[in-house]
């Protein structure tokens, strides 16, 4: 009898530690399972990196293909008319669609589902506001006096983007942060720190002695913020 309660905890006791290895092995695989384990991200365009945050540090260009979002001597990503369509014959004053990836700990770029009503989603959050007061409007936000309080740029996002993808837009110059969160329903599986983005006030046709930028686009327009 007690060689086969010896047998019976044996058995037992392995079944244990093969269990507990492969919960272990289920948790570290986090792109299938509950969690989106994201330390960090890239914004890319047409597949090459113009932007990389990791280990709380931005790096600009990486890729070495989009110095256009970059100017000696400014630390930010820069929403230019370089980068962004501002001309008589298109003025949407909006970059092309870019990409948001996610880092895991292990330093490896992955993607989420791109599923509308699914259990993740990105949300934004500007350190200014998108305008002063309560009512938004294209002329609140071209008040001169105020240009200084509100956000230089914003973010849009159409259907064609999916949930991971979206459009920078230069409104009028200035400097501000931005910050994006991968939502996991009702919160946060990883909230980035600050991303400086500046505005530059360029000569150009369309863009005024205010330095601001004169296009098409409803300048109140906010989607997905935090």
């Amino acid at each position: 009898m007690n060689l086969f309660n010896t047998q019976k905890l044996t058995l037992f006791a392995a079944f244990l530690v093969v269990s507990l290895f492969t919960l272990q092995a289920c948790g570290t695989d986090a792109h299938d399972h509950d969690h989106a384990d994201a330390v960090g991200f890239v914004i890319e365009q047409n597949n090459a990196e113009v932007l990389r945050f990791e280990n709380n540090q931005a790096n600009w260009n990486p890729d070495g293909a989009w110095d256009d979002y970059y100017r000696d001597g400014i630390d930010a990503i820069v929403i230019s008319p370089d980068v962004i369509q501002l001309t008589e014959e298109n003025p949407r004053g909006m970059t092309p669609s870019v990409v948001i990836r996610w880092i895991d700990p292990d330093g490896d770029v992955f993607d989420l589902p791109d599923d509308e009503g699914g259990e993740f989603s990105l949300t934004w959050e500007w350190e200014k506001p998108n305008t002063v007061g309560d009512t938004c409007s294209d002329e609140a936000r071209e008040n001169v006096d105020q240009l200084d309080n509100i956000r230089p740029a914003n973010l849009e996002q159409h259907g064609s983007d999916g949930l991971w993808g979206f459009h920078f837009r230069a409104d009028h110059a200035g400097q501000d942060r931005l910050r994006f969160s991968l939502m996991h329903e009702d919160h946060a599986d990883f909230t980035s720190g600050w991303i400086n983005v500046e505005v530059p006030h360029d000569e150009h046709d369309l863009i005024d002695e205010n330095g601001i930028y004169m296009h098409t686009r409803d300048k109140c327009r906010v989607d997905r913020p935090q």
